[in-house]
């Protein structure tokens, strides 16, 4: 079974899990109720071996291979700034991301959008999670606040019928009892809606700094310092993690 013990030690507690999840190079993820993912990172089959649990992320959504590789590409691209926004209409989410410049680049126009995406807001085999800590990458950046993950592999959710359980024995008792198999409907209904708030305004690479745990507490009322690798991206080349 993959490594999901270090998840059910967080000091957060294991409540808020709605299910655990693993994607293909060994990393395991937890998803709260929030719609925010916490992983334990894996080292396998990556040049930086570090493993261990990573900070929560502010947001966290699932999209198919083919546009996260065509997004991610353009998001980590060090030569033109974008940002990485829902798509609203008449206010209301539409269950689609945007990736947009932030200034003109060469003939196109800031506010332009160069990929427009569907995602859902829970964890699938075959899609890949995509956390997000802030929404824009200027120009210089190589998009290292959003941390494409790989696809997923298996999921876990946590049954309706287990709520009531609570912390580790819940979140075990559904690995053990085959809850991979469990319906889509028996996942925690998300508390909040995702559509207004995960790519929270403020919350950018410009604003990041000796504020950050305010920023993160503001948001989601807890969190710590987010510090990323500086090997997480290089320039405007999709890596995966």
């Amino acid at each position: 079974m993959a490594d999901y013990d270090s998840l059910f030690k967080l000091p957060t507690g294991t409540d808020d899990i709605a299910s655990v999840f693993k994607t293909g190079r060994g990393s395991t993820y937890a998803h709260h109720t929030d719609s925010t993912t916490t992983r334990n990172r894996s080292g396998a089959n990556h040049k930086d071996t570090s493993t261990g649990v990573q900070p929560r992320s502010v947001k966290t959504v699932f999209m198919d291979p083919k546009d996260v590789n065509n997004i991610a590409g353009l998001y980590q691209n060090a030569e033109m700034g974008t940002k990485f926004v829902p798509v609203l209409e008449n206010g209301k989410p539409t269950g689609k991301v945007a990736l947009q410049l932030m200034e003109d680049y060469g003939p196109k126009k800031a506010g332009t959008t160069m990929v427009q995406a569907p995602y859902a807001v829970q964890p699938k085999v075959g899609l890949h999670p995509v956390e997000i800590y802030g929404s824009e990458s200027p120009v210089g950046s190589s998009g290292k606040n959003i941390h494409w993950g790989n696809a997923i592999t298996e999921v876990h959710p946590r049954p309706e019928r287990l709520k009531g359980l609570g912390g580790k024995a819940g979140v075990a008792a559904a690995l053990l009892g085959g809850a991979g198999a469990a319906s889509a409907g028996e996942y925690r209904k998300a508390a909040r809606d995702i559509g207004e708030s995960f790519l929270p305004l403020g919350l950018t690479p410009g604003t990041l700094g000796g504020n950050e745990m305010e920023l993160l507490e503001a948001t989601r009322g807890k969190g710590p310092t987010i510090t990323l690798p500086d090997n997480y991206r290089q320039g405007g080349r999709t890596k995966l993690i």
